[in-house]
């Protein structure tokens, strides 16, 4: 199916990257229509179409009472996260960054099933990190190589994952992190002397939506799902 008679899911629209998808997504104007979910309205400038744009508030706590929200789609795209402080604690944290993610997973592939059984057609497409994984001693990392282990194993036919660096942010955050705020000054000497530690939030939005138009070929397997990882390298080619 052409993108132009998709629709596509947002998960997390409201923050850095999610917010720089949506409107990628709709400049683009390759979907019959883009459904945002999320416990808040983003809001857009007048310069973004917003004619295919539907925005729905849901309780992440309470997902089950919203199943209906989350049917009728092909690609979905999860940019859901937060960090330690803005959460207030690391149990909260990772509810939001692992628990709301994979149970939002867990629920749209339910509601999404293949005709004749098996794994779910949707193409479910997340915001991980540089740097995840399972076996880190460090909360963040930790956390998102749960997450990415977790969405493999949920029962969609294709999961890809992003990895981007240090994130370029088109707007400042309420409450700037005190390890963005050092290594903001790190990133701009590297870039001076030609290396390239972070990448834009945009460029992480296109690097998605190239993607779910250019989904990998399946290989091996058809009742294993296809788990597709972008690297930093990667993202800043195909989202140039």
């Amino acid at each position: 199916m052409s993108e132009a008679g998709k629709k596509a899911l947002i998960l997390g629209a409201t923050g850095a990257v999610g917010k720089a998808l949506l409107r990628e997504v709709l400049l683009a104007d390759t979907y019959k229509s883009v459904t945002t979910i999320g416990r808040r309205e983003v809001k857009l400038d007048d310069t973004v179409p917003q004619s295919k744009l539907v925005q729905k508030t849901v309780d992440f706590d309470n997902l089950e009472a919203s199943r209906s929200e989350l049917k009728g789609y092909e690609d979905v795209f999860c940019c859901l996260g937060t960090t330690k402080a803005d959460a207030g604690s690391a149990d909260a944290f990772k509810k939001i960054d692992h628990d709301y993610v994979v149970n939002s997973a867990k629920i749209i592939a339910e509601e999404n099933p293949a005709p004749g059984g098996g794994l779910s057609p949707v193409h479910f497409l997340y915001c991980s990190s540089s740097g995840a994984s399972k076996s880190s001693p460090f909360l963040y990392p930790k956390s998102k190589g749960e997450t990415e282990e977790d969405l493999i194993n949920v029962g969609f036919q294709r999961v890809s994952i992003f990895r981007p660096r240090f994130l370029t942010l088109e707007e400042e955050r309420p409450r700037p992190r005190l390890a963005e705020s050092i290594f903001g000054k790190i990133v701009g000497y590297t870039r001076v002397v030609g290396l390239h530690l972070d990448v834009p939030v945009a460029v992480v939005g296109r690097a998605m939506l190239h993607a779910a138009a250019h989904p990998v070929d399946a290989t091996g397997d058809s009742d294993k799902t296809i788990s597709q990882f972008v690297e930093n390298p990667e993202i800043e080619a195909t989202g140039a």
